[in-house]
């Protein structure tokens, strides 16, 4: 019987997991190349050719070359030595054109192979989502947690783009998850996966920085528990005269050490060490965080990071410190951001059951009046990225930013589970509710990055919450081009927010702006509402500027595209 019941949970992970990568698939085929895609593939293609590391260096090069990687067996044209290095912030982009130019006739079918490393990887992540949860809760807690991150909305957004946010989540969930386990009886050799994970998470992204405060918390949380509720008999000792909490702080401290070292060995392997030891006197550097360090003894003591990772993480500091994006919230703009913008995207951006799951979590919590050590493995991850990301950071253009929240709530979430539903009102309302969050993610499909929960108005009203990335980020060319098809449209007036020539994908168009015309005309969201940017696809680049299309509010559109395409038909004024 139990082998019968171990046979059906790995049956319905297998599902689950297949729902999920066939979900990916068939979305990501109608989807054209976002805004950060665009330069992030070709990067890691010119990665693997040349071996500098340089270009797009604002994020690190591991998810690049991953996506990259089956892209070596394809006839891909580029010219290694032109990489457009006086380009300066806009140099991934422009080559990102070039790639583009070069290899025209193949562009959709590259990033349909590049993409399919990152689905991989969100695979990955679903997997250790259900066994942390099942190690915690039993098979019924690791389903449930399974079908939250499968199913969530966000996660299968960003599991089939080219960017860096579903890799590192899934590393960073993955060292937390080592470290927890390293804690545990007969698990002390957990370290080594938790290092390697936390090398992996480095090399992602530079958000995987916070591994460092999270585990130094947790360590003392490990600590003070033990302080509190068991012997000195209980944890290794290396002095019995000593406090437990003094014992147990030094073992904890000794693996957070090794694991800290085997990180730093993973993140110069990622970058062939080169570069590795250099003072930061002798690395040039411009952001504020860097100058104040600068002035400190940490000038002229040898880093054993990458040279490349140290210059990366100064040009990601100094665009926060600029405020180099302007920030888009409920109709206003705003180079500083706001300090509860991530709380208000993840309200608006997630679905109804799952704010009612975590409510029902919080307030069994506050009966047992305790936080085992399990769930501050869960929650306190979530905090630091989001008090860090709030308070400490002005960019605010995407709910993807804190996306490695998610499967630590997912798996906290496992926990309802173990409540008791005694009354079959109860039980049916657990069950309606599910089904709920389920639905909500299949009647999205495919615009997953668009999506918005009722109480925000759904995915047709999202522009009046948020813009960028949490709604248009250049996905829905394609579909535009299959709109005109059916249409009959030959061609139209097109302000589309993305890098990709719309030829690429035989659109036909010119491009429009803040004088009013007639025909038919496509306009992105982020344009009509006000963001900024630039269009690089045409002739020349041409700035939009805040206001531009407000010409176009006086209309009613013929129709949404993806939620994030905006269509008229203009009709010409009769003499």
């Amino acid at each position: 019987m139990i082998n019968i019941k171990k046979n059906k949970t790995e049956l319905a992970v297998l599902v689950l997991l297949g729902i999920m990568a066939l979900t990916c698939l068939l979305s990501l085929r109608v989807k054209s190349p976002t805004v950060d895609e665009f330069a992030h593939l070709p990067a890691g293609y010119y990665y693997w050719k040349t071996g500098d590391f340089s270009l797009y260096g604002k994020n690190p090069p591991l998810i690049k070359l991953l996506c990259a990687l089956p892209l070596l067996a394809m006839n891909i044209s580029m010219d290694p030595g032109l990489s457009y290095a006086d380009a300066g912030d806009w140099r991934p982009w422009v080559f990102g054109t070039h790639f583009m130019r070069e290899n025209a006739a193949a562009y959709d079918m590259i990033f349909f192979i590049g993409r399919l490393p990152v689905v991989l990887l969100s695979l990955l992540l679903g997997w250790y989502v259900f066994r942390w949860a099942r190690e915690l809760y039993g098979p019924k807690g690791g389903l449930l947690s399974l079908i939250l991150y499968t199913f969530s909305p966000n996660i299968l957004a960003h599991s089939r783009l080219v960017t860096t946010d579903v890799g590192c989540t899934c590393f960073m969930f993955m060292a937390v998850y080592y470290y927890w386990r390293s804690f545990q009886p007969q698990r002390h050799r957990a370290w080594i996966g938790a290092g390697i994970c936390f090398g992996l998470a480095l090399l992602s992204k530079f958000t995987a920085l916070l591994l460092i405060p999270v585990f130094g918390l947790l360590l003392l949380f490990w600590a003070w528990r033990g302080k509190q509720g068991e012997s000195a008999a209980a944890v290794p000792a290396f002095n019995h005269r000593l406090p437990v909490f003094i014992q147990r702080l030094w073992d904890g401290g000794v693996r957070l050490f090794w694991i800290m070292v085997v990180a730093i060995f993973i993140t110069n392997l990622g970058y062939g060490f080169q570069g590795s030891f250099k003072t930061l006197r002798s690395i040039p550097h411009e952001s504020r965080f860097y100058k104040r360090l600068a002035g400190s003894p940490l000038n002229s003591i040898p880093i054993p990071l990458p040279a490349a990772y140290l210059q990366g993480l100064d040009q990601q500091k100094l665009d926060a410190e600029r405020g180099v994006f302007l920030n888009y919230l409920r109709g206003r703009l705003s180079n500083r951001g706001w300090w509860y913008y991530f709380f208000y995207a993840f309200f608006v951006k997630t679905p109804i059951p799952l704010h009612i799951g975590i409510m029902v979590s919080i307030g069994w919590a506050f009966r047992r009046r305790r936080v085992t050590e399990a769930e501050a493995f869960l929650i306190l991850p979530v905090l630091v990225v989001l008090i860090v990301f709030s308070f400490f950071n002005q960019i605010n253009v995407g709910l993807r930013y804190v996306l490695p929240i998610f499967p630590f709530l997912f798996v906290w979430l496992g926990q309802l589970t173990q409540l008791n539903f005694h009354k079959t009102v109860l039980r049916w309302s657990a069950g309606i509710i599910l089904v709920g969050y389920v639905v909500s993610s299949v009647l999205i499909f495919p615009d997953y990055l668009a999506y918005f929960n009722a109480l925000a108005g759904g995915p047709g009203k999202g522009y009046r919450h948020l813009l960028d990335s949490n709604l248009d980020w250049g996905q829905d060319l394609k579909r535009l081009k299959n709109y005109m098809d059916k249409a009959g449209i030959k061609e139209l007036g097109l302000a589309y927010f993305g890098h990709v020539d719309p030829e690429i994908y035989g659109i036909h168009y010119h491009l429009i702006g803040e004088h009013p015309e007639s025909g038919d005309i496509a306009v992105s969201a982020n344009y009509l509402y006000g963001l900024p940017y630039v269009v690089t696809y045409g002739h020349r680049p041409v700035s939009i500027r805040p206001g531009t299309f407000n010409w176009l509010h006086a209309y009613q559109p013929r129709a949404h595209i993806g939620h994030t395409i905006f269509v008229y038909s203009m009709i010409p004024e009769q003499n």
